[in-house]
């Protein structure tokens, strides 16, 4: 959910997960490159950073193809002063669909309901969508 907060939905997450383009064996990878930049190693798919950050490594996304295949789809947006590639709020919605938990049963509504009015704001903010006579005056 942290890709979905940085694209607008306010919904409170514990951890930051990051999809790792590697298979799954080559954790150790990940885990040398945490450890060099002052991370704690908790498991091979968790590290907290310096400041205590909670980071979920995950080498498959359910519901996703490969990570080749969704990175061209990426949105790129500020994170700690760096700009990172993040799954579309669609792609995000698509995987905690595929997954079926419980706990994503709000975030997958919240999602949804922000994708609507995306929609709807883009729709109204077009020109070519509205007539003469239609109300309001975009400014």
């Amino acid at each position: 959910m942290s890709a979905a907060n940085l694209q607008g939905i306010m919904v409170s997450t514990i951890d930051v997960d990051v999809w790792i383009g590697l298979p799954s064996r080559q954790y150790m990878k990940v885990s040398n490159l945490c450890l060099s930049l002052g991370a704690t190693l908790r498991s091979p798919n968790k590290v907290y950073l310096s400041d205590d950050t909670p980071v979920d490594f995950t080498y498959e996304v359910t519901g996703l193809p490969a990570f080749d295949k969704e990175l061209p789809k990426a949105e790129w947006l500020s994170f700690h002063g760096r700009r990172i590639p993040v799954l579309p709020l669609e792609r995000i919605c698509k995987s905690k669909q595929a997954a079926g938990r419980d706990k994503d049963k709000l975030h997958i509504l919240l999602i949804k309901q922000a994708l609507k009015c995306r929609k709807a704001a883009t729709k109204w903010r077009s020109p070519a969508k509205r007539t003469a006579g239609s109300r309001g005056s975009p400014r």
